[in-house]
């Protein structure tokens, strides 16, 4: 009998195997396999190390550059940060060893700060100041959309990004002084980092940005927790409303309910009593605790559903310190607040015990 080797495409669209998958299984599996088959890459924390050795490494070069007199105005900050940009993505796209890695990385980021610097010293020359944070942003956002497009280096997509909304942060806090806009702010990072999860393909291209986004949208919420009570005496608002992360607990709520709903294969499946206790439980998180609570379950969520560490690591690290905000933040006596920590102990425990009941009876029928 003649032997035939089926291709993974084929095998997934086999008649008899595609009952047996859902919607989006034939593309998560290829994606799996496609990362096998990648060279491997250093690990997450050279990978840091790199970015802040190559960050560091920029600093001290434009200090040279000015100290030397070499740049003396504006537009030469600007030619020379378009030089240094330039040499970085071609030192990117020909060499692959570490050396001209790293230094094309710190040429990166020397350029960017340049650049940015340069047109917004230009741009604030010909306006009114008083916009400098805005004008800053901007700049910003021209300059890392331009070389995130250009230059295929993992570190600095996923830094440049980072760093954009450390920008907006800063503006709306100095600048704009509202503490509303900042829920606006967490709208866009939510909707940011749900169409990167759940509706484009993990590629080299879009993994930086997507963990960049998974960074920024927790980091947000606990700058958000730490400004607006008692807990920093920093006075950064005009104002600060009752309730005022209502609005991000709501929409962090609405968007863990759809990335169940995602996972769990639609709508159809809200019936399932365990989605429902989820979906109940993701509901009172929302309202009764902190929204970055809600990120780190979401960000939890999708770390074990797409096999990603970062996110399970990012999970695990914000969850704490949440926890610390908000038991430190309740205006409560500490009996009270035990009472509601062993408490919620007791009903997490109970959901356990009840799908764990059901999971049981479903089996056996």
């Amino acid at each position: 009998m003649k032997e035939t080797t089926l291709t993974l495409g084929a095998l997934l669209n086999h008649p008899e195997v595609t009952p047996f998958l859902r919607e989006d299984d034939a593309e998560a599996i290829t994606s799996r396999m496609e990362k096998r088959d990648e060279a491997p890459k250093d690990p997450i924390y050279i990978r840091i190390l790199s970015g802040v050795g190559a960050w560091f490494a920029s600093l001290f070069l434009i200090g040279f550059l000015g100290v030397s007199r070499i740049i003396t105005d504006d537009a030469g900050a600007i030619v020379t940060g378009v030089i240094l940009l330039a040499t970085a993505v071609f030192l990117a796209k020909k060499c692959t060893s570490t050396f001209p890695s790293q230094l094309s990385l710190a040429f990166a980021f020397a350029g960017n700060v340049m650049v940015v610097g340069g047109l917004m010293d230009v741009l604030i020359h010909s306006h009114s100041s008083g916009k400098e944070l805005l004008v800053l942003l901007l700049s910003h956002a021209v300059v890392c959309t331009t070389i995130y497009i250009l230059y295929p280096s993992a570190v600095y997509r996923f830094m440049a990004p980072l760093a954009f909304v450390i920008i907006a942060t800063l503006w709306v806090s100095f600048e704009v002084k509202d503490f509303w806009v900042m829920n606006i702010l967490v709208a866009g990072e939510m909707i940011l980092l749900g169409v990167l999860l759940l509706h484009t393909r993990r590629s080299a291209f879009i993994q930086p940005l997507l963990r960049s986004a998974a960074t920024m949208l927790p980091a947000t919420l606990f700058f958000m927790n730490l400004t607006q009570g008692s807990m920093l005496d920093w006075h950064l608002w005009r104002a600060i409303p009752h309730n005022a992360m209502i609005p991000s607990s709501i929409m962090l709520a609405g968007g863990v309910i759809y990335l169940l709903s995602r996972l769990t294969g639609g709508p159809q499946q809200f019936r399932q009593p365990w989605l429902i206790v989820a979906m109940v439980a993701t509901l009172l998180l929302g309202f009764f605790t902190t929204p970055g609570v809600l990120v780190a379950v979401g960000l939890l969520i999708a770390g074990y559903a797409f096999g990603d560490r970062a996110l399970t690591v990012l999970a695990y690290f914000f969850l704490p310190c949440f926890l610390v905000v908000f038991y430190y933040a309740m205006n409560v006596s500490l009996a009270q607040k035990s009472g509601m920590i062993a408490g919620s102990g007791l009903i997490l425990l109970l959901v356990r015990f009840l799908i764990q009941r059901y999971s049981t009876k479903e089996v056996e029928a």
